[in-house]
Protein backbone atom coordinates (compact mmCIF):
# COMPACT_ATOMS: atom_id res chain seq x y z
CA UNK A 1 0.00 0.00 0.00
CA UNK A 2 0.75 3.56 -0.55
CA UNK A 3 0.78 6.51 2.07
CA UNK A 4 -0.28 9.77 -0.35
CA UNK A 5 0.40 12.92 1.26
CA UNK A 6 -1.05 15.57 -0.09
CA UNK A 7 0.35 18.80 1.13
CA UNK A 8 -2.13 21.39 0.02
CA UNK A 9 -3.16 23.24 -2.86
CA UNK A 10 -0.16 25.99 -3.02
CA UNK A 11 1.83 26.25 -6.34
CA UNK A 12 3.08 28.28 -8.52
CA UNK A 13 1.99 26.87 -11.53
CA UNK A 14 -1.78 26.82 -12.35
CA UNK A 15 -1.99 24.38 -15.18
CA UNK A 16 -4.94 23.80 -17.21
CA UNK A 17 -5.20 20.16 -16.58
CA UNK A 18 -4.24 20.29 -12.91
CA UNK A 19 -6.65 17.80 -10.54
CA UNK A 20 -7.19 20.83 -8.24
CA UNK A 21 -9.48 23.57 -8.90
CA UNK A 22 -7.14 26.47 -9.20
CA UNK A 23 -6.83 29.28 -7.69
CA UNK A 24 -8.60 27.52 -5.55
CA UNK A 25 -11.65 28.18 -4.17
CA UNK A 26 -10.31 27.54 -0.47
CA UNK A 27 -6.97 28.06 0.26
CA UNK A 28 -5.34 25.09 2.25
CA UNK A 29 -2.14 23.66 3.29
CA UNK A 30 -0.91 20.93 5.84
CA UNK A 31 1.01 22.55 8.84
CA UNK A 32 4.43 19.91 9.19
CA UNK A 33 2.67 18.71 12.74
CA UNK A 34 -0.18 17.48 10.54
CA UNK A 35 2.22 16.03 8.07
CA UNK A 36 4.36 14.37 10.92
CA UNK A 37 0.92 13.05 12.33
CA UNK A 38 -0.03 11.39 8.87
CA UNK A 39 3.04 9.67 9.15
CA UNK A 40 2.70 8.71 12.69
CA UNK A 41 -0.74 6.87 11.80
CA UNK A 42 1.00 4.64 8.30
CA UNK A 43 3.63 2.76 10.79
CA UNK A 44 3.17 0.13 8.31
CA UNK A 45 2.79 2.03 4.64
CA UNK A 46 6.70 1.59 3.01
CA UNK A 47 6.11 3.81 -0.35
CA UNK A 48 4.92 7.67 0.75
CA UNK A 49 4.11 9.95 -1.80
CA UNK A 50 4.07 14.01 -1.68
CA UNK A 51 1.99 15.31 -3.97
CA UNK A 52 0.56 18.73 -3.83
CA UNK A 53 0.30 21.70 -4.60
CA UNK A 54 3.59 22.14 -4.49
CA UNK A 55 5.85 20.63 -2.40
CA UNK A 56 9.52 22.01 -2.90
CA UNK A 57 8.03 25.75 -1.95
CA UNK A 58 6.96 24.79 1.32
CA UNK A 59 9.58 26.06 4.32
CA UNK A 60 9.48 23.14 5.80
CA UNK A 61 9.89 20.94 2.58
CA UNK A 62 13.26 19.51 3.47
CA UNK A 63 12.33 19.15 7.26
CA UNK A 64 9.47 17.02 6.26
CA UNK A 65 11.60 14.83 4.28
CA UNK A 66 14.07 13.97 6.87
CA UNK A 67 11.56 13.39 9.18
CA UNK A 68 10.15 10.77 7.32
CA UNK A 69 13.41 8.84 6.19
CA UNK A 70 14.30 9.22 9.60
CA UNK A 71 10.93 7.54 10.85
CA UNK A 72 10.44 5.16 8.10
CA UNK A 73 14.57 4.94 7.06
CA UNK A 74 13.58 1.55 5.04
CA UNK A 75 10.74 3.32 2.68
CA UNK A 76 10.29 4.54 -0.34
CA UNK A 77 10.10 7.95 -0.50
CA UNK A 78 8.60 9.80 -3.49
CA UNK A 79 8.10 13.97 -4.21
CA UNK A 80 5.82 14.55 -7.18
CA UNK A 81 7.29 17.88 -8.05
CA UNK A 82 6.47 20.58 -11.21
CA UNK A 83 10.41 20.67 -11.19
CA UNK A 84 11.16 24.48 -10.77
CA UNK A 85 12.71 24.11 -7.68
CA UNK A 86 15.38 22.56 -8.95
CA UNK A 87 16.58 24.69 -11.13
CA UNK A 88 18.54 26.43 -8.21
CA UNK A 89 22.20 24.03 -8.21
CA UNK A 90 22.50 24.59 -4.00
CA UNK A 91 18.24 23.44 -3.89
CA UNK A 92 18.81 20.51 -6.37
CA UNK A 93 22.07 19.34 -4.36
CA UNK A 94 20.64 19.53 -0.91
CA UNK A 95 17.65 17.22 -2.33
CA UNK A 96 19.52 14.62 -3.52
CA UNK A 97 21.61 14.62 -0.34
CA UNK A 98 18.15 14.15 1.33
CA UNK A 99 18.04 10.77 0.81
CA UNK A 100 14.49 11.19 -1.08
CA UNK A 101 14.46 8.15 -3.21
CA UNK A 102 12.46 9.19 -6.29
CA UNK A 103 10.79 12.60 -8.20
CA UNK A 104 8.11 12.64 -10.67
CA UNK A 105 8.31 15.55 -12.25
CA UNK A 106 5.71 16.53 -15.64
CA UNK A 107 6.61 17.79 -19.08
CA UNK A 108 3.97 19.13 -20.57
CA UNK A 109 5.69 20.16 -24.45
CA UNK A 110 8.87 19.57 -26.51
CA UNK A 111 8.62 23.94 -26.51
CA UNK A 112 8.51 26.45 -24.01
CA UNK A 113 5.96 27.59 -26.17
CA UNK A 114 3.05 25.21 -25.13
CA UNK A 115 4.26 24.56 -22.23
CA UNK A 116 4.07 27.63 -20.58
CA UNK A 117 0.59 28.10 -22.13
CA UNK A 118 0.04 24.67 -20.42
CA UNK A 119 1.18 25.64 -16.84
CA UNK A 120 0.62 29.01 -17.23
CA UNK A 121 3.29 30.39 -15.33
CA UNK A 122 6.14 31.86 -18.24
CA UNK A 123 9.08 30.66 -17.61
CA UNK A 124 8.44 27.49 -15.88
CA UNK A 125 9.44 25.16 -19.10
CA UNK A 126 13.22 26.61 -18.76
CA UNK A 127 13.53 26.16 -14.84
CA UNK A 128 11.51 22.27 -14.84
CA UNK A 129 14.05 21.59 -17.80
CA UNK A 130 16.68 22.77 -15.72
CA UNK A 131 15.99 21.36 -12.98
CA UNK A 132 15.55 18.06 -14.32
CA UNK A 133 19.18 18.10 -15.88
CA UNK A 134 20.51 19.09 -12.49
CA UNK A 135 18.81 16.34 -10.49
CA UNK A 136 20.33 13.89 -12.88
CA UNK A 137 23.53 15.61 -12.57
CA UNK A 138 23.96 15.14 -8.89
CA UNK A 139 22.51 11.35 -9.26
CA UNK A 140 18.65 11.77 -8.39
CA UNK A 141 16.18 9.22 -9.38
CA UNK A 142 14.47 11.41 -12.24
CA UNK A 143 10.63 10.23 -13.74
CA UNK A 144 9.13 12.20 -16.49
CA UNK A 145 5.86 12.23 -16.34
CA UNK A 146 3.49 13.23 -19.63
CA UNK A 147 -0.19 13.61 -19.26
CA UNK A 148 -1.55 13.62 -22.27
CA UNK A 149 -4.96 15.56 -23.36
CA UNK A 150 -5.90 17.66 -26.52
CA UNK A 151 -3.75 20.44 -26.01
CA UNK A 152 -0.48 17.90 -26.41
CA UNK A 153 -1.30 14.60 -27.79
CA UNK A 154 -0.37 15.39 -31.22
CA UNK A 155 3.10 16.23 -29.93
CA UNK A 156 3.79 13.21 -28.14
CA UNK A 157 6.24 11.97 -30.25
CA UNK A 158 8.32 15.33 -29.94
CA UNK A 159 7.82 14.81 -26.25
CA UNK A 160 9.40 11.54 -26.82
CA UNK A 161 12.26 12.82 -28.77
CA UNK A 162 12.97 15.59 -26.83
CA UNK A 163 13.23 13.59 -23.39
CA UNK A 164 15.58 10.80 -25.66
CA UNK A 165 17.77 13.90 -26.64
CA UNK A 166 17.95 16.33 -23.96
CA UNK A 167 17.11 14.13 -20.92
CA UNK A 168 19.78 11.93 -20.90
CA UNK A 169 20.01 9.54 -17.16
CA UNK A 170 16.12 9.86 -16.85
CA UNK A 171 15.63 6.40 -15.35
CA UNK A 172 11.58 6.06 -16.34
CA UNK A 173 8.88 8.20 -18.07
CA UNK A 174 5.15 7.88 -17.92
CA UNK A 175 2.17 8.40 -19.81
CA UNK A 176 -1.18 9.05 -19.07
CA UNK A 177 -4.39 10.94 -20.03
CA UNK A 178 -5.99 13.56 -17.31
CA UNK A 179 -8.36 12.34 -15.03
CA UNK A 180 -11.39 15.11 -15.49
CA UNK A 181 -11.50 16.78 -12.57
CA UNK A 182 -10.63 20.27 -10.43
CA UNK A 183 -8.95 22.59 -13.52
CA UNK A 184 -9.09 19.63 -15.90
CA UNK A 185 -13.52 19.50 -15.56
CA UNK A 186 -13.17 23.52 -15.75
CA UNK A 187 -11.25 23.47 -18.98
CA UNK A 188 -12.71 20.08 -20.26
CA UNK A 189 -14.05 21.46 -23.88
CA UNK A 190 -10.91 22.46 -24.71
CA UNK A 191 -8.95 19.11 -23.46
CA UNK A 192 -11.17 15.91 -24.28
CA UNK A 193 -9.80 14.08 -26.70
CA UNK A 194 -10.67 10.52 -27.43
CA UNK A 195 -7.96 7.97 -26.58
CA UNK A 196 -8.42 6.09 -29.29
CA UNK A 197 -7.14 9.43 -31.35
CA UNK A 198 -4.52 9.60 -29.02
CA UNK A 199 -3.16 6.07 -29.63
CA UNK A 200 -0.89 6.70 -32.98
CA UNK A 201 0.90 9.21 -31.77
CA UNK A 202 1.31 7.68 -28.21
CA UNK A 203 2.52 4.84 -29.93
CA UNK A 204 4.79 6.41 -32.40
CA UNK A 205 6.23 8.03 -28.83
CA UNK A 206 6.52 4.68 -27.19
CA UNK A 207 8.49 3.64 -29.79
CA UNK A 208 10.30 6.49 -29.82
CA UNK A 209 11.62 5.58 -25.98
CA UNK A 210 11.59 2.64 -27.32
CA UNK A 211 14.87 3.01 -29.67
CA UNK A 212 16.39 5.04 -26.89
CA UNK A 213 16.46 2.49 -24.36
CA UNK A 214 13.84 4.35 -22.37
CA UNK A 215 12.43 2.73 -19.54
CA UNK A 216 8.33 3.63 -19.66
CA UNK A 217 5.13 2.74 -18.52
CA UNK A 218 1.41 3.14 -19.42
CA UNK A 219 -0.76 4.70 -16.77
CA UNK A 220 -4.81 4.17 -17.62
CA UNK A 221 -4.34 2.61 -21.26
CA UNK A 222 -6.39 -0.33 -21.59
CA UNK A 223 -5.13 -2.89 -23.59
CA UNK A 224 -7.81 -2.69 -26.30
CA UNK A 225 -6.21 0.64 -27.38
CA UNK A 226 -2.97 -0.40 -27.65
CA UNK A 227 -0.51 -2.27 -30.09
CA UNK A 228 0.21 -6.08 -28.50
CA UNK A 229 3.64 -4.95 -28.08
CA UNK A 230 3.10 -2.42 -25.50
CA UNK A 231 0.98 -4.31 -23.11
CA UNK A 232 4.17 -4.94 -21.07
CA UNK A 233 4.67 -1.08 -20.57
CA UNK A 234 0.35 -1.42 -19.03
CA UNK A 235 1.21 -0.79 -15.47
CA UNK A 236 -1.60 -2.11 -13.10
CA UNK A 237 -4.37 0.14 -11.65
CA UNK A 238 -4.19 3.08 -9.77
CA UNK A 239 -6.45 5.30 -7.39
CA UNK A 240 -9.00 2.23 -7.70
CA UNK A 241 -12.17 4.01 -6.54
CA UNK A 242 -12.13 6.74 -9.37
CA UNK A 243 -10.98 3.66 -12.07
CA UNK A 244 -14.18 1.50 -14.10
CA UNK A 245 -14.25 -0.87 -16.14
CA UNK A 246 -17.88 -1.93 -17.64
CA UNK A 247 -19.85 -4.53 -18.86
CA UNK A 248 -18.59 -5.83 -22.16
CA UNK A 249 -15.39 -5.77 -20.68
CA UNK A 250 -16.70 -9.15 -18.96
CA UNK A 251 -15.93 -10.80 -22.43
CA UNK A 252 -12.53 -9.70 -22.05
CA UNK A 253 -9.52 -11.99 -20.97
CA UNK A 254 -7.64 -9.11 -19.99
CA UNK A 255 -9.55 -7.29 -17.52
CA UNK A 256 -7.62 -8.86 -14.77
CA UNK A 257 -4.70 -7.03 -15.26
CA UNK A 258 -6.83 -4.04 -17.06
CA UNK A 259 -5.98 -0.39 -15.61
CA UNK A 260 -9.66 0.41 -16.94
CA UNK A 261 -10.08 4.11 -17.83
CA UNK A 262 -11.23 7.19 -15.15
CA UNK A 263 -14.82 7.36 -13.91
CA UNK A 264 -14.77 11.12 -15.70
CA UNK A 265 -13.48 9.90 -19.22
CA UNK A 266 -16.73 7.39 -19.21
CA UNK A 267 -18.76 10.05 -17.89
CA UNK A 268 -17.62 12.76 -20.46
CA UNK A 269 -16.64 10.58 -23.45
CA UNK A 270 -18.51 7.48 -23.26
CA UNK A 271 -17.02 3.63 -23.65
CA UNK A 272 -17.74 3.10 -26.99
CA UNK A 273 -14.31 3.02 -28.58
CA UNK A 274 -13.06 0.13 -25.98
CA UNK A 275 -13.51 -3.51 -27.16
CA UNK A 276 -13.25 -6.29 -25.60
CA UNK A 277 -10.33 -8.94 -25.95
CA UNK A 278 -11.62 -12.31 -26.48
CA UNK A 279 -8.31 -14.13 -27.20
Amino acid sequence: MVLEIPVGVTCNNCCVMCTNLMPPPRKWDLSTEQIKEMVFRHPEERKVVLTGGEPTIRKDFFEVLKFIKTEKPDSHLMVLSNGRMFYYEEFAKRFVQSGCDTVAIPLHAQTAELHDSITQAPGSFNQTVEGMKKLIKYGADVEVRVVIHKLNYRQLPAIAEFISKELKGVRRVVLFPIDIIGNANKNRRKLLVKISEVKPYLEKACEMLERNNLEFNLYHVPFCILNKKFWENVAGRTVEERRVTFKPCGKCVMKERCPGIWKTYAFQVGVEEFKPITR
